[in-house]
């Protein structure tokens, strides 16, 4: 018996589920750069698909050094939970935010993509 309309494992099912999600969700690769991200990443920070999937995930943080030690711990494998970072608006301002992240590597061992949640740190004043 195959997928139905209401199946919610079909394929249109899923995306529509990370599209529309409202949690910020995007893909980084090897190079940093973001590679695929819903709405709910880039719209609270005032961008648009364009002007944030192709670009390196380094322009839209904060602190080098914290988006530095984010992609040096997934490229080795840790899985990142509740990790605060502060991301770059496009108005210039701050987005304080947690971020859940671990890396999908293929079979031999290569990175391929982050798997990344992003939140608005409800701590943050």
């Amino acid at each position: 018996m195959g997928p139905t309309k209401t199946d919610v494992r079909t394929e249109e099912f899923m995306l529509d589920y990370l599209d529309n999600a409202v949690v910020g969700l995007h893909w980084v690769d090897g190079n940093a750069m973001t590679i695929w991200a819903n709405k709910a990443d880039y719209e609270p920070l005032g961008y648009t698909e364009d002007e944030y999937v192709g670009h390196s995930i380094t322009e839209f943080h904060a602190d080098p050094d914290v988006i530095a030690d984010i992609l040096q711990r997934l490229l080795g494998g840790e899985s990142l939970y509740n990790y605060k970072a502060r991301l770059l608006c496009k108005d210039g301002s701050i987005m304080n935010v947690l971020i859940a992240s671990s890396g999908l590597f293929d079979d031999e061992g290569n990175f391929v993509h982050t798997r990344c949640f992003t939140i608005k740190d409800p701590s943050a004043a």
